[in-house]
């Protein structure tokens, strides 16, 4: 799926299939793949902040236009793009994967 999707981008792909040395080894990669997503998803909670507080003061000021609802979901898209890429990286279930940004 993956060699697909960057044949589609004009770009060249190929597979590589490994083995760890040891069950140790691949706890080791594995960790530290579920460790860079976490932080990823750390990332993307924080920059979840920002839109929420603007939503907040324009519902608090009742300014409700338009162009403020299509800024909006602009940023709104924007987010769920980014958590798209995060997740279809997260092949082993990082903990904050599941997590809301309120938790």
């Amino acid at each position: 799926m993956l060699e697909n999707d960057v044949a589609e981008m004009n770009g060249e792909a190929g597979l590589l299939e490994t083995v760890a040395l040891d069950r140790g080894q691949e706890e080791k990669v594995v960790a530290r793949f579920k460790a860079d997503r976490d932080e990823q998803y750390r990332e993307f909670f924080d920059k979840c902040a920002d839109p929420e507080a603007e939503i907040a003061k324009q519902t608090a000021a009742e300014h409700f236009t338009y162009a403020e609802l299509e800024e909006n979901d602009v940023d709104l898209k924007k987010l769920q793009g980014w958590l798209d890429k995060i997740r279809n990286l997260d092949f082993y279930g990082a903990a904050l994967a599941g997590r809301r940004q309120s938790d």
